[in-house]
Order: structure tokens, then sequence, then C-alpha cells
């Protein structure tokens, strides 16, 4: 490795991270074709309306046990949030301003945790729970009540990732090479995560 490179993800962790994102990809594009007749015609993609419906439900699986598998790599530093991350909050990391210094944060940042924690695992579980509840419900009144918070928690997921994807690549350069490479550069770690840098002894 070179020496100005720093390890920020494990290869389990990228692994995870683009098996999450594939099966996301696959649920969205068939999740389209179910919910609007207009973009019915994407689910030819998956061979017709029968097979892009198990094809989803299968996905639904890959996509229920990435999230699981997440709860390993980052519950543990997401839920622990310091007055670093309450500084970082109010200012909204520094993104809205061009002279706000943005404050130390560890490996994660403030607003990293809390996608994470909202979007991935609480919108991820209502997700996950509805979805098994449209797969084996009987009932009318439970298939209604899944559809609604299945479409919800689904609009929620389509309207966040695109915001993302633009942080951390656009808007953040050499951030995306932690989910390809696995590694950052030292600039990097001490320019977003000083906190970070001290503790594995990037001065």
């Amino acid at each position: 490795m070179r020496h100005d490179l720093v390890q920020r993800t494990t290869g389990w962790e990228r692994f995870n991270h683009w098996l999450l994102a594939l099966s996301f990809i696959v649920l969205v594009l068939t999740g389209f074709g179910f919910l609007y007749n207009s973009l019915n015609w994407l689910n030819t993609i998956f061979g017709g309306n029968q097979l892009a419906k198990e094809i989803h439900k299968w996905a639904g699986v890959v996509f229920t046990l990435s999230v699981l598998f997440t709860l390993g790599s980052y519950l543990g530093d997401s839920i622990r949030f310091t007055k670093e991350d309450y500084q970082w909050l109010s200012s909204l990391g520094g993104y809205l301003s061009k002279t706000t210094t943005e404050p130390p944060q560890g490996r994660l940042n403030a607003g990293q945790k809390l996608y994470y924690l909202l979007v991935v695992v609480l919108t991820g579980a209502v997700i996950i729970i509805t979805g098994f509840i449209l797969w084996f419900a009987q009932s009318t009144g439970w298939l209604r009540f899944g559809h609604f918070l299945h479409n919800l928690a689904f609009v929620v997921f389509v309207t966040t990732v695109p915001l993302h994807i633009y942080l951390s690549t656009a808007a953040n350069p050499g951030t995306f090479r932690a989910m390809t490479r696995g590694t950052v550069t030292r600039a990097w770690v001490k320019r977003h995560h000083r906190k970070w840098a001290k503790e594995i002894g990037i001065e």
C-alpha cells in the first residue's frame, strides 16, 4: 500500500456494500414496474411480471441479509454520538457554507451515522418487515397496511440514496475509493475525520 493511503474499509464491508446496492437496484427497478402502470415495461427486463415478482421477492431476501450484515460493521459506531457529532449537525457538516470548519469526526461523521440509523436500519426494517407481510399475508387489511408502509419506505429510499451517492462522490472527492479500493488518502482523513486521524496516529 502507498505510504499516503489509509485502510478505511475491509474486503467484507465492500462486498456487502455492493451486495446491498445491487439488491437495492433490482428491488427499485422491479418495484417501479409494479407501482406504476406506465413503467410496467421495466419488468420485461426481468422476463415479465410473474418472473419479476419472484426476482423481487428473492432480491428482498438478499437485501434483508445484507442489512443484517451491516449491523456488525456500523451499528456500534453509529449509536455513539459525541459533542463533535452535535456540532457537526448544527452546521450540517459545513456543506452549506464555504467558511465553516468541519468539526473533528471519528470513523463515521454524524451525517453518516444518522443516514445509517434512519435510512439503512429503520427504513430498511420497514421495507423488510412489510415485504414479508406482502409475501405471506392473506388478510386484505394486512395487505393494505403492508402496501402503504412498503411504498412509503420505498419513497424514502429512492429520494435519499441519490443524495448518499452524490455526497460520497462528486461532493467529496476521494471518498468513493473507500468502497472500491478500501483506502483513502491521509489528506482526506485529516480533512474529513480529524478525530479518527488522531486515533490512528495521523498528525
